[in-house]
């Protein structure tokens, strides 16, 4: 089994400011790969989505660096690296130093507090993947169980769509959509049946979803 989660932050702080949690924001990982999206509370707009292939530094303690393949702020400036540990409540610690825009960009120490959210019922087996456009690696999508992602970045700017499925209906239905979203494949409506056969990907395999070439860049089963 490898690796994957679900992830929501509970809080931001901006030392030596008070921790505070003005966005929306999960986060997918499987395997290697990850997908962020924030969603600032006040006015329901992208205040950070980004996308591409996370490293492990160093396991004790545990350390990451994150590579922005795709980024709606654009590719940040200084490594995007932290580094984590357990709260007692089971809650992740993140800390680290990253621009802060309410600090003109300056570079600032932060802490954030990560929490594992178990994956909702999903349509199919309940699997978690991640996949990326073949031909020019700008778009990203993925699901871990009931929940779906995808952003796009091109000229024209930055798009993501944030998606759930609903047992009731046995439908997805869209939760976030903004931005340049039309090269975002959208799950919203569909009853599951877009998504046959991804019980048979591998990672490094080609798949073809919503007329999009994708390549599987991570794949897992979930317990």
């Amino acid at each position: 089994m490898g690796y994957a989660d679900l992830s929501t932050r509970i809080s931001i702080r901006w030392l030596p400011d008070a921790a505070s949690e003005p966005t929306d924001t999960l986060v997918l990982n499987v395997g290697s790969y990850f997908m962020d999206f924030r969603v600032l509370k006040s006015d329901i707009s992208i205040e950070w989505a980004f996308a591409g292939q996370r490293e492990i530094i160093s396991q004790d303690p545990l350390k990451c660096r994150w590579i922005h393949v795709i980024d709606s702020n654009g590719a940040p400036a200084v490594p995007d690296q932290g580094s984590f540990s357990k709260l007692p409540n089971g809650d992740d610690l993140e800390v680290g130093a990253m621009p802060c825009a309410e600090k003109n960009g300056e570079v600032t120490s932060y802490e954030e507090i990560w929490r594992v959210v178990k994956p909702s019922i999903s349509p199919g087996q309940p699997l978690a993947w991640i996949l990326q456009s073949s031909e020019d690696g700008k778009v990203f999508i993925g699901r871990i169980g009931g929940t779906y992602m995808a952003m796009v970045q091109t000229e024209r700017g930055f798009g993501a769509r944030r998606e759930e499925w609903e047992s009731e209906s046995k439908k997805w239905k869209g939760k976030y959509a903004m931005g340049e979203v039309e090269g975002c494949a959208s799950l919203v409506g569909g009853d599951g049946s877009e998504l046959d056969g991804e019980e048979g990907w591998s990672v490094g395999c080609k798949v073809e979803l919503k007329g999009t070439e994708y390549v599987v860049r991570a794949w897992e089963k979930l317990e």
